[in-house]
Order: C-alpha cells, then structure tokens, then sequence
C-alpha cells in the first residue's frame, strides 16, 4: 500500500469503524479482525467468478485441510451451497467461519461455495463498493468478497472471471495471478477505462496503464508511468523474476474525495486517481510485487518488510532510471513530521516499527498502521546501502526474494540476512541501525541528514 496519508487516513477510519455484513445462517457478529488461522490448512488456488451485476459469486478452491476439516472465513457473504469433492455438505456457520468435514485423508480437497456478496459503500470500504467500482478487502475483509483465509500465512493462487458489467464499463482483473500471494491481492476495478500500452521489460513482462476519462487523463497516466517499464525492469533484473505473471500494470481507481495512494492487487495494482500522475506512487505499488506480494509479510507486525522494504526500492529503483530524486520528500513530507511529533495527522505518528510479537496486535487500530513503517524502514535500508554498499544490498535484498518468494516471511529474517552476509567489521554497525531505525520509538539524532545523504 502507498504510503500517502491522504489515502491512510480514511481508510483507516473507515476499516476502523466497519461491520461485517449479514452472512448465511449465522449472526453477524463486531468486527474484531482477522478469523483465526486454521493450523496446517493450505488453500493452494482459489478460482472466482464473480456477477457484479446480481452480487453473487462461486468459489472453487483446492484445500489441503487440517485436523479433518476446512475452515473459511465467509463472515460477510451469504451462502446458497457447498459441496466438498462433489457432495453436497451441510451450511455450518459458527461466529464467521464456515467449518466442513474433510475427514481421513491428507489430500487436497475441492470445496465449491456459492453465495451473494454483499454491495458495500464508501463509508466502510471493505469489499466490492459498486459506486466506485472498485472492490477493496485489504487488510483482512476478503469475507465481503469470497470464501477466504485471511490469515498472512497462507497464500493463494487466484483464478477469476468477472459478468455482470454495465455495458460501455470494462472490468480490469486478473485471468489468474500465477503465483501465491496474500488473500487481499484480488480484486476488480470497473469503469470506462482506456489502455495505455507502455512497454515490455527485458524478461519479457508487457506492462499497461489503465486510465479514466478527465481532461488530464492521458497526460497524467504518460506523466505517472514516465519510468514504470524501467523501473520494473531494474526489479526482475536486481531481485528476481516477477511471480505474478507475463502481464502487469496499474490501475487509475476513483476512491471518492480521497483518491491517493494506492494498493498492492498485483498483477494489477490500483493507483488513486489524484496520485496517478506521480511516479513514486507508480513504481511504489510495482515493487509490492516482490515485497508485500511476492513475499508476504508472517505477521501484522512485521508490516516494515512490506512497506519499508518497497518504499526504499521504488527510491532506490527510480534512481536507478534516472527517475526523481524521491529522498528529500520522504525526509521532509514525512519522516520530520513524524520525529518532530507536531502533525495533526493521525498517520504521521510516530512508533516503535518493529515489535517482538506476532499477529498480537489489533492491525487497523494499532500505530504501526500509520506511515511510519515506510519511512523509518525505508531510511533503514539506506543506511544499510551507506554500510556495505548498494550492489551488497541489492544482492541480499535478491537472496531474500528468491529464497521466500510465493512465502511468508518476517522482518528479522532478512536482518540476520543482512548481517549474515555483511563483513564481520560491519555488524556492529548494522545492529545500531536496526536499534535506532526500528526498534527504538524515538527517531536517531541527525535522522534528516542521515535519511538523505547517500553515503555510496
């Protein structure tokens, strides 16, 4: 997710305040946050067909159980039918969690859900809201949209097939995703919507831009999309191959008054329309592809990895391209206010980035859900490059892909990461930058200078 603030902030009161809606035989409890993981249960694919126009859906996904059963999170869908491998099974429905009997065998099953999913509205922004066209489960509402694990540790494959359109509407949307990624990776956009074809990588990726009708809307989509290729580029050729297929792009999405930022639905990714002009938001949301997406976070508190490992590679990759110079805006537009503690806005508080737990935490309410992951976690990593050197980071940040790719993971494994792969003389210097950058509420002394003055 971009790190905007004028994006963050009505989101978060918006998921802050939401309800889950009616769901099939059940009643509809608070919202408390994600349903509980359910052990050794994998969802390897998920394959969606969606009727936007009568807001019904059918869900069939191949599911490794646990302990004899398959659990889903259906707490904002109403539910019609379900069968597992064929037979029809009974509608159980405890507190959101839809459980079915998978008894005696390790094997994978396939369970087919047919329900109505719920048409949502701007006011609590999560899941398919028709007046936007625009669906939105992130970070863990994908219950308004289909039979889910929204737990961080299972990844999905996605297949999709969207009906129901309006005519003269396009609906952008992944035939499949191609590899695992995190239950709010999938979504549709719908609108009148033109192509702009921009390109592909050496590796072969064709990349496209997405836009609205405006007086601007080319410009701005030219404007935004200036180094998109290159910088895409830089990312399979540095990090690793793209797991989300040979397509990609961003999407222009209208989020209402507050349409900044963006979000990670690779492989097409949505990008507000205010912001869709603006480069750093562009290869922002594109990194997600191999941070956040590509290898997702383990836990709610290791939000860092996501969002400060991508927010310094879209800075890091623009450089590279010779795109702009993104550090002096980070410094001054976010992380000052951020130290300096004198910004009324909610999402430039400042915060410990990196706590000693695990899914602890109440995610949307909670500090770490503010800007100051991005930024903290991004000024880590440059001075991690001011250490042991651009290309050694680069390198490291490539391991750490290759090896957890299509995986979840946290942000201490690619510290010990970094530290395993630094010079001995080194580490000491390493382990101060994580104490001062991510482990300590307080912003280092110089943090400005030494946020922005490249030392390599």
């Amino acid at each position: 997710m971009t790190r905007h603030p004028r994006l963050q902030l009505p989101l978060l009161f918006a998921l802050a305040t939401a309800a889950c809606a009616a769901k099939g035989e059940s009643t509809t409890p608070e919202d408390t946050g994600p349903a509980p993981t359910a052990g050794a249960q994998d969802i390897r694919t998920t394959d969606l067909a969606l009727d936007l126009g009568a807001l019904t859906g059918q869900a069939t996904l191949v599911v490794v159980p646990s302990a004899g059963k398959v659990t889903l999170d259906v707490a904002g869908l109403t539910l019609s039918a379900v069968t597992v491998d064929g037979e029809a099974v009974a509608i159980d429905i405890t507190d959101g969690i839809l459980s079915l009997p998978a008894p005696g065998t390790p094997d994978p099953v396939t369970v087919v859900v047919a329900y109505a999913f719920p048409a949502r509205t701007p006011a609590t922004f999560d899941g398919w809201m028709p007046s936007l066209g625009v669906s939105f489960v992130w970070p863990y509402y994908c219950s308004n949209l289909f039979p889910c694990d929204p737990s961080l540790d299972d990844g999905v494959t996605f297949t999709m097939n969207v009906t129901g359109v309006e005519d003269g509407l396009t609906a952008i949307y992944p035939a499949s995703t191609h590899g695992d990624g995190p239950a709010y990776m999938a979504a549709v956009a719908v609108g009148d919507y033109t192509k702009l074809d921009l390109g592909t990588t050496t590796a072969g990726t064709t990349l496209s831009a997405w836009y609205l009708p405006g007086q601007r809307a080319l410009e701005d989509a030219t404007a935004g999309t200036a180094h998109l290729v290159s910088a895409f580029d830089y990312f399979e050729q540095t990090y690793g191959p793209y797991n989300f297929g040979p397509e990609a792009g961003t999407v222009e999405v209208d989020w209402g008054a507050d349409s900044w930022g963006g979000m990670e639905h690779h492989p097409f990714f949505h990008v507000g329309k205010f912001d869709f002009n603006d480069e750093e938001a562009q290869v922002h949301e594109a990194g997600h592809g191999w941070f956040g997406d590509g290898v997702r976070i383990a836990c709610w508190e290791d939000f860092v990895l996501s969002e400060g490992t991508t927010t310094y590679i879209a800075a890091h990759a623009l450089e590279q391209v010779d795109g702009p110079n993104e550090w002096d805006y980070y410094v001054d537009d976010f992380l000052t206010p951020i130290c300096e503690g004198n910004s009324p806005d909610p999402t430039l508080v400042n915060t410990i980035v990196l706590p000693d737990t695990c899914n602890e935490i109440d995610f949307v309410n909670d500090d770490l859900w503010s800007i100051t992951p991005y930024m903290k976690g991004a000024c880590f990593y440059e001075e991690v490059a001011d250490v042991i050197g651009q290309d050694a980071l680069d390198q490291t940040l490539s391991e750490f892909y290759t090896t957890h790719v299509g995986e979840a993971a946290r942000m201490q494994d690619m510290i010990d990461l970094i530290e395993s792969r630094a010079d001995a003389a080194d580490k000491p210097a390493i382990d101060a930058l994580v104490t001062d950058w991510l482990l300590s509420y307080d912003c280092p002394e110089n943090y400005a200078e030494r946020c922005r003055t490249h030392g390599n």
